[in-house]
């Protein structure tokens, strides 16, 4: 009888041959690979297809690389050799994409922007600095002056990404990583983005490569998953018995599901804050309803395949994809795909401004959005829309609604007949920066003709002044002039204009201080959310000095994980104008514009 060190000796021996991690002909795959996987499931037994990505993109070439002529050389023709490609330099975005230049990491010392990338919010809460600190990490770039140090720099900028939820980018980056580069960690972020976007194929290409250099207990783990899920579930029994045998501890949550996976059990999970990307790939293999308590977790990399995936539970994908939307992780396609994909009953659609007001959950803005494609004229579409809007401003999401709305509102014909749908459809179109679309609705609101609506029109001035400057309106200081008379007696008001003066004095407005002075209330004190005393005076060295990727990173820093609602205007103010010094004014308009709106304006 042979001993149980032989019989291990054995099995690995099959498992290292290939007999047990055999795969059927071509490759497998959940879904098809893209950046924005869809919600459609592909049953593993079906006939597998090439998952290509839906949205190629040749990655451009790293600052500095070579190019090698073709090879073999023809007589009298020089072949250069290939030159060593900085692996820290790589990046996928090219200029239309807004790829910050090469040069932005000059001036700064490589240890200084290693601190800083480290440093980056992990959930930041404005869209605009997220996609700053995204375009940081992708862009092509020299890398800064100092010696390389470990970790690299791009495993630094991976890990970021990661922890912003930027799956698909960090997919993007590491296929564009030369295949020379070996690391633990790249690996790592390879395997787990792979598990996140339902790419099998890769995902078991990235395990068979990773146990060809080492049988860890990650590469065995995925090596069994892969093996159910080609439909081999007696090699991946085998698979897990080796784990146990070979004396690494149980992994609870990752057995449950892989019995749930082989066996078709129903597990039973604690919760969704210990998920792992191999879990939530089990979770969709499985045809498995997550934990109730998904929704409630800040982690954007959890929400993104539980809101793709048609076994979550119809109002928490609704909420996943509005919160993935609202960070500009998915586009406005994606959140209305989940929409019109919800399971909602024709009840709740027959009185649906009614039944949204009654729900303030995603749900409750899924059911105006789909009223929307049952309304046949203009009147009844501008109706739901001005609903949408409406609840939106109340429940701290107008900017996220004002997108999935802007085509809508930009197919209806502004006239005098929709005066009170005005003031909305011209605000959200400002906020999603359709400013042509824009002035058509700000002149049917031109001459108000009560206090409230001369109100309404002096925010809508502002706003639109913050978004577009002298190029969408024209400087009117008597406007600000009858605001501030208002705000003597309304303290929110006031707090409301102190933010946009602050904004307009960091985008260059001509703000009389005379403005400010009678603002100044007695006994205004409250507390605020203030970042560390460092960053404001590095963001204006960095600005002043043209040091690009530093202040980047200093104003993402600067903007952290806050509410926008949240951070008082001597933050904002110095955080838009070293945006603005440092060639970024459209970027800091757009953060002067999400941050009044989260004000209320």
């Amino acid at each position: 009888m042979t001993s149980s060190a032989a019989r291990l000796a054995l099995a690995i021996g099959l498992l290292w041959s290939g007999a047990v991690f055999a795969q059927p002909s071509g490759p497998i795959r959940l879904v098809p690979v893209r950046p924005a996987p869809p919600a459609t499931e592909v049953k593993p037994a079906e006939e597998p297809k090439e998952a290509k990505p839906a949205e190629a993109e040749t990655a451009p070439a790293a600052p500095g690389a070579a190019t090698s002529s073709p090879s073999p050389a023809q007589p009298g023709i020089q072949v250069d050799t290939l030159q060593t490609v900085d692996a820290d330099s790589v990046g996928v975005l090219a200029a239309a994409d807004g790829a910050l230049p090469t040069t932005l990491w000059r001036g700064t010392p490589r240890a200084l922007a290693e601190r800083l990338i480290a440093l980056l919010p992990g959930f930041p809460e404005s869209r605009t600095g997220r996609d700053l600190a995204r375009r940081l990490l992708l862009s092509p770039a020299l890398p800064p002056d100092g010696p390389p140090a470990e970790p690299k720099l791009l495993v630094l900028r991976a890990e970021r990404l990661a922890a912003m939820g930027e799956v698909a980018s960090v997919d993007r980056l590491l296929k564009a990583v030369p295949a020379r580069i070996d690391d633990e960690r790249l690996t790592r972020l390879k395997l787990d983005a792979s598990y996140l976007l339902f790419d099998s194929n890769g995902a078991c290409a990235e395990i068979r490569r990773a146990l060809g250099v080492s049988r860890t207990e990650t590469a065995q783990r995925g090596q069994a998953f892969c093996q159910a899920l080609a439909g081999n579930s007696g090699q991946a029994e085998l698979s897990l018995r080796l784990l146990t045998e070979q004396g690494f501890k149980a992994d609870p949550i990752y057995d449950t599901l892989m019995d749930a996976l082989i066996h078709g059990t129903r597990p039973r999970l604690a919760g969704a804050k210990d998920l792992r990307p191999i879990d939530l790939a089990l979770l969709r293999a499985a045809k498995q309803a997550p934990p109730p308590d998904v929704a409630t977790t800040r982690l954007p990399a959890v929400w993104w395949p539980l809101a793709e995936s048609p076994s979550t539970e119809s109002g928490m994908r609704l909420a996943l994809a509005e919160r993935l939307e609202a960070a500009g992780l998915w586009s406005v396609a994606q959140r209305t795909k989940v929409i019109l994909e919800a399971d909602l009953p024709a009840e709740l659609l027959d009185n649906p401004l009614s039944r949204a007001e009654a729900d303030s959950s995603a749900r409750g803005r899924a059911i105006l959005r789909r009223a929307l494609d049952r309304q046949q004229t203009a009147l009844a579409r501008a109706q739901v829309i001005d609903k949408a809007l409406a609840l939106g401003t109340k429940n701290n999401v107008f900017a996220g609604e004002a997108r999935l709305y802007a085509q809508a509102i930009q197919a209806i014909e502004p006239s005098v007949d929709l005066s009170w749908f005005a003031p909305a459809a011209a605000r959200a179109l400002v906020v999603v920066g359709r400013f042509d679309a824009a002035r058509g609705w700000m002149q049917v609101i031109e001459a108000p003709r009560d206090d409230a609506g001369r109100a309404a029109a002096d925010r809508l001035w502002a706003l639109a002044r913050l978004a577009g400057g002298e190029a969408l309106e024209p400087w009117r200081a008597d406007r600000l002039d009858a605001w501030v008379g208002r705000a003597r007696t309304q303290p929110d008001e006031a707090q409301r204009l102190a933010r946009l003066l602050a904004l307009m004095e960091a985008l260059g407005e001509p703000v009389d201080g005379r403005l400010w002075r009678e603002l100044v209330a007695d006994g205004d004190r409250r507390p605020v959310a203030m970042p560390s005393a460092a960053l404001l005076p590095s963001l204006a060295d960095a600005a002043a000095n043209e040091r690009l990727g530093e202040g980047v990173a200093l104003a993402a820093l600067a903007l952290g994980e806050t509410r926008l609602a949240d951070l008082p205007p001597p933050v904002l103010g110095p955080v838009v104008g070293g945006l603005v010094r440092l060639g970024l004014t459209a970027e800091a308009r757009a953060l002067a514009v999400e941050a009044a709106v989260a004000a209320g304006l």
